[in-house]
């Protein structure tokens, strides 16, 4: 009970619900129903069905339900591709970042499939989306995190200019394919990799997903799954991202 107390007193759901409230009693109030009225009636309603944590649900499931966990070692002659996610600015000049919680559990994942297969090739593929940013290249925090972790340092390899999942994959195959195709293990979110795997497959690699960072546990009805949430909303914005990445993707042919 005090969980749900807690939720129900969340800012955003005690917004939202409030504000729902007030949109019934304006509807009991007024006669006739005006445009205004009815179109912040839908927009509030479609708010309320996109914050539900039953929404989010479906949204990410459809995103990671092709990639599950898996703990499967790299086999000789494949390379650990890791892509970058982000970065946490520290300082005003660059002095002071760390990688984004996705890049952390990214590295993460890759250490242990590192581990497991007693020793391979690792490569990071990250630049900077945005170059006007003072401090290193994402491909460069992520090696100094990996070879913190036990990674030998001659067994990285980086790829430090690409600021797109499309551009990962354009510069790794500079870097790994020469004159023929090169097996990959790859390794980013679950929800990222199936645009990231089918931009690897088109510039020649042969693909074997390694995916991390799951958000889609084996669904248990609750009451709680039909209330607003702002970690629900922030999901769908996740997900539209991603399909809408997808979207553009192919129609540019990178897919």
């Amino acid at each position: 009970m005090y969980d749900f107390l807690v939720q129900l007193l969340e800012p955003f759901t005690f917004l939202t619900l409030s504000l729902a409230t007030a949109t019934a009693w304006a509807w009991r109030g007024q006669r006739p129903r005006t445009r205004p009225l009815i179109a912040i009636t839908v927009l509030l309603g479609c708010l309320i069905v996109l914050s539900l944590p039953v929404t989010s649900f479906l949204a990410m499931w459809s995103l990671e339900s092709g990639y599950p966990p898996t703990d499967a070692v790299p086999t000789p002659g494949e390379t650990l591709v890791v892509l970058s996610s982000g970065f946490v600015l520290e300082d005003a000049v660059g002095e002071h970042m760390r990688l984004d919680y996705a890049g952390l559990e990214r590295c993460l994942h890759a250490v242990r499939l590192y581990k497991r297969a007693g020793q391979c090739r690792v490569l990071l593929s990250g630049g900077k989306v945005d170059w006007s940013v003072p401090g290193p290249a994402l491909a460069e925090l992520m090696r100094d995190f990996v070879v913190e972790l036990g990674v030998r340092p001659a067994d990285v390899l980086q790829e430090t200019r690409s600021s797109s999942t499309y551009e990962n994959a354009l510069y790794s195959r500079e870097l790994l394919i020469n004159g023929s195709e090169t097996r990959i293990r790859l390794v980013t979110s679950a929800s990222h990799m199936n645009r990231a795997e089918r931009c690897f497959r088109k510039q020649g690699f042969t693909v074997t997903p390694a995916a991390c960072g799951h958000e889609v546990p084996l669904w248990k009805f609750s009451l709680r799954d039909f209330i607003p949430s702002a970690g629900a909303l922030a999901q769908i914005s996740r997900a539209a991202h991603e399909w809408l990445g997808r979207i553009w993707y192919r129609l540019r042919g990178r897919i």
